[in-house]
């Protein structure tokens, strides 16, 4: 009896990889091209076979810089976004099939063509294995291949907490397929905001921008020293929105402290910056994935000793919270999240490495028994601030538990666009009411 319902859903699967792709699917389209080998060297000849414009691919180049991973991605961006009428094109509205097609009128692609059209059929070819940190799990002293079909490790391998059943949060479809409009940057854009969101990740940013697209006024997109910027109404207030890590190259308190900067000596009248979007937990008992943080203190982890003998893990300060800010979004009395989320305000560790070992986060609870969360972005935001004193600027970070830093962020990777959203809704709630 149990067959048709599993035949239906499987068949629905078929129907969704075959017909359907849009912003939400860009980390996963991301993913399965890298995983066929796509070089994404030539994301302009990719761009053009998708239907996108010469004229929009190269905006794309002069303000990516000509940066290969950046371009690549936002190329995947607008195509997700149906800019320049794409569906209207040859290969047809956004979907594997679509993207299989185009890569298949590439030359020397046939194989990756291949690979991507294996997705739309709803099977997904064997990728060639590599032994990293990043595809591989250790049991014992020997590494194997957590690649979907190894088996599994032994007994003794320690897991963090026990699996949760992702929620079924579902999207607007007209707020997704909204495209922004695009406009050339003047000081009137950015008049009396007081609200700067500083998601870090594209897919940190396309949830902060879903809900900018919920408004009925205008979102508008420009650009500042290569930096892509939305301007928008976040519920019931007007915000600038950028991200500080268009790449992996980009994630941390370096980057986001410079770009805090900048935006502080573009944008006079900011009063308040908000991190949106993904932290670790600490504590699988107590706290949920997709759980939502709040700093009340960030204790700034990038500068450490190593050295002979004992070293020092925290020689950063410790950055108190503004209670301006800190009331400004906290909860009120009565408030609820959906999906039973819990919105919980303490201490977060802000370091300057991804935390993906149990080892390594056992020794920072060991320095600040009392944090709730670890992120990367913190520090550097706040110490951008510091250096802006007579601006009276107040920092504040809010983000969602997308993994627990244990050394297997591949077994909770598809809660990291929920624990975005939940850190984004709860953002725009806060400024909504």
């Amino acid at each position: 009896m149990s067959f048709i319902p599993t035949l239906l859903l499987f068949s629905l699967q078929l129907i969704y990889l075959a017909e359907g792709l849009n912003i939400r699917d860009l980390d996963n389209v991301i993913q399965n091209l890298e995983d066929a080998q796509f070089n994404t060297a030539d994301w302009d000849k990719l761009g053009r076979k998708l239907g996108l414009h010469k004229n929009t691919l190269d905006v794309i180049s002069v303000n990516e810089r000509g940066d290969v991973d950046r371009c690549f991605t936002e190329c995947l961006v607008k195509w997700l976004s149906r800019a320049d009428d794409v569906d209207s094109k040859c290969n047809g509205k956004p979907s594997y099939s679509s993207l299989a097609d185009a890569l298949d009128q590439m030359k020397n692609n046939k194989h990756q063509a291949d690979y991507i059209r294996g997705l739309s059929r709803g099977k997904k070819p064997a990728k060639r294995r590599k032994l990293d940190p990043a595809s591989t799990k250790k049991c014992g002293s020997e590494y194997k291949y957590n690649d979907g079909e190894s088996e599994a490790c032994a007994a003794d391998e320690e897991t963090d907490g026990p699996p949760q059943d992702l929620p079924d949060w579902q999207y607007d479809d007209k707020i997704i397929n909204r495209v922004p409009e695009t406009q050339e940057f003047h000081k009137d854009l950015v008049k009396d905001i007081e609200i700067l969101l500083m998601p870090a990740t594209t897919s940190e940013e396309d949830l902060v921008v879903y809900y900018l697209k919920k408004s009925s006024k205008k979102v508008i997109e420009t650009y500042i020293d290569g930096l892509r910027i939305y301007i928008g109404h976040y519920g019931k207030s007007k915000v600038i929105v950028v991200m500080t890590a268009p790449d992996k190259s980009r994630q941390g308190p370096i980057h986001a402290g410079v770009i805090t900067s900048k935006m502080l000596e573009k944008f006079l009248r900011i009063k308040y910056v908000v991190a949106v979007g993904v932290c670790f937990g600490m504590d699988p008992g107590k706290q949920k994935l997709g759980d939502v943080i709040i700093s009340g203190t960030i204790c700034d982890f990038t500068n450490k000793r190593e050295g002979l003998g004992e070293n020092e893990y925290q020689r950063g300060p410790q950055h108190q919270v503004k209670p301006a800010i800190l009331n400004k979004f906290r909860p009120t009395h009565g408030f609820e999240m959906p999906h039973n989320i819990t919105v919980s305000t303490g201490v977060l560790i802000s370091t300057g490495s991804l935390i993906d070992n149990p080892d390594v986060k056992k020794k920072l609870l060991d320095q600040k028994p009392d944090a709730i969360a670890g992120e990367m972005e913190g520090a550097g935001i706040m110490t951008a601030i510091d250096y802006a004193p007579e601006r009276g600027v107040s920092a504040i970070v809010i983000k969602g538990i997308g993994d627990w830093g244990d050394g297997d962020k591949e077994a909770t990777k598809k809660w990291k666009p929920f624990a975005a959203r939940a850190a984004a809704h709860y953002v725009y709630a806060v400024l909504n009411k």
